[in-house]
């Protein structure tokens, strides 16, 4: 069952390379927007996308139906996802910055809903602490699995068919729209969602979202969420010029270096959820939050263009850097059971729409840090350019330093965090009783009028 419902997150895994590494270009080389367009596009859409999940977050809130809360959203991003991909990845030479904006827009929006629908969906499929690690490691697991399915189509399709780069973002792009509908149906189909009790459901506003921030707990999830994001965004800005330019590596190589650090996280995923299970989520986290910046470190301490060495090292930097998502977000839906215990109200969706805004926010910001850092050192980005040993010198303290002092402030945002593993049995337990207590007062409610309405038509019961 679990990997039924994990397949709804390959789609969506599998959407952050293109949006990151090929979209951007494809614009600019093959559809004919200048730099600037293309840049501005994608900032702005990624900018207004934060907006989206505190409005979904609400409107998942509102939604009260007998397949649940969250399946109806994910089924209703399905069109949305598609139509999004067939204007974005099917585009022809000629459109303006306001296609590419407007349709770009639509796909976030599809993707927001997606993301959204699954991650919370997850918090109440399964209620028990070390069991939320191994589901959220199947998420994160088929969402990297998506992705290293995605990076086999451009040196396919082009050592093998020769095809040229509109051939490649189309095939992408109907990989995404065969793969939407087939992962959201299984996941659907197969996956239940358990109802909450009738008195667990009410109105929330934008408001309610003070609260969730100033709790504890979420507030250091959010913090660790933020920048646990920003430090490897930051050096995925920057990795092609680290790699290729300061090291020496050529474009293929650094491609295949690529695919390495994804598919570590197939394998890293199942460990760090089951050290989690071990040691405690919040731990795990800080162990490898530390263990991150001691393999970013070593990096700087390898020779050049030397893939024997630095293979190993980019499959064990990308082992650890991508355990956080599935850490993260299985210890927020411990959250949301300490949240709904001490306010008597469940606030699933809305914990879950903090998550993807900093996950997004943490996503946008990268360029915007690490680009004007590059400028002030005086390296000079365009193809071809010769830069100085003082200017390639500071792109590596760059790769280096920002994102491991980053990925360190996350692992210390954990510093005081206190749900684990028997604070969580004791709220289940508490939960569990006061859930029963509700449904049977339901039941109860339910057979009262039958009840009066036989023994006024004189009808035995």
């Amino acid at each position: 069952m679990l990997g039924a419902f994990a397949s709804a997150a390959l789609p969506v895994g599998a959407l952050q390379l293109p949006l990151a590494v090929y979209l951007p270009n494809y614009y600019a080389s093959h559809i004919g927007l200048s730099l600037a367009a293309v840049g501005f596009a994608f900032t702005f859409v990624q900018l207004v996308a934060i907006s989206f999940d505190p409005a979904i977050g609400i409107g998942m809130e509102w939604t009260h139906t007998r397949f649940g809360r969250f399946r109806p959203w994910l089924a209703a991003s399905v069109p949305v996802l598609i139509i999004g991909t067939v204007a974005v990845f099917l585009a022809k030479p000629g459109v303006g910055t306001a296609y590419l904006t407007g349709w770009l827009l639509v796909f976030f929006l599809g993707y927001s809903m997606s993301l959204l629908a699954s991650t919370a969906w997850g918090a109440v499929l399964v209620p028990d602490y070390n069991e939320r690690s191994r589901l959220y490691a199947w998420l994160q697991f088929s969402g990297l699995g998506g992705a290293v399915l995605l990076l086999f189509i451009p040196p396919l399709l082009t050592n093998l068919f020769h095809a040229d780069q509109e051939a490649v973002m189309h095939a992408m792009g109907w990989f995404l729209i065969l793969a939407v509908p087939l992962t959201a149906a299984l996941a659907i189909g197969v996956a239940g969602e358990p109802q909450r009790p009738r008195a667990a459901r009410e109105k929330f506003t934008w408001r309610d979202y003070a609260g969730l921030i100033a709790q504890p707990n979420m507030r250091r999830i959010l913090a660790a969420n933020l920048f646990l994001t920003l430090g490897p965004a930051m050096t995925g800005a920057l990795y092609f010029f680290f790699f290729c330019d300061a090291r020496g590596y050529t474009l293929g190589q650094a491609n295949i270096l690529l695919f390495l650090y994804l598919s570590a996280g197939l394998a890293g995923a199942p460990f760090f959820a089951h050290v989690a299970g071990r040691i405690g989520k919040h731990r795990a986290l800080g162990v490898a939050a530390t263990l991150n910046v001691v393999t970013q470190v070593g990096l700087l301490a390898l020779p050049k263009s030397s893939m024997l060495l630095m293979a190993p090292a980019m499959f064990t930097v990308g082992f650890i850097a991508n355990c956080y998502p599935l850490i993260l977000n299985a210890m927020v839906a411990d959250v949301c059971d300490q949240v709904r215990l001490d306010l008597g109200h469940d606030r699933t969706a809305l914990l879950y729409s903090l998550m993807t805004c900093t996950l997004k926010i943490g996503s946008a910001i990268p360029v915007g840090i690490t680009f004007p850092i590059l400028g002030a050192i005086g390296f000079n980005a365009a193809e071809g350019a010769i830069n100085t040993p003082e200017a390639l010198r500071g792109l590596e303290l760059c790769f280096v330093t920002v994102p491991v002092l980053v990925v360190a402030l996350g692992g210390l945002a954990m510093w005081g965090y206190r749900l684990d593993r028997r604070h969580h049995a004791e709220i289940r337990v508490q939960l569990d009783a006061r859930d029963e207590a509700v449904l049977a007062e339901e039941a109860l409610s339910i057979e009262r009028p039958i009840a009066t309405t036989l023994a006024e038509t004189g009808t035995p019961p």
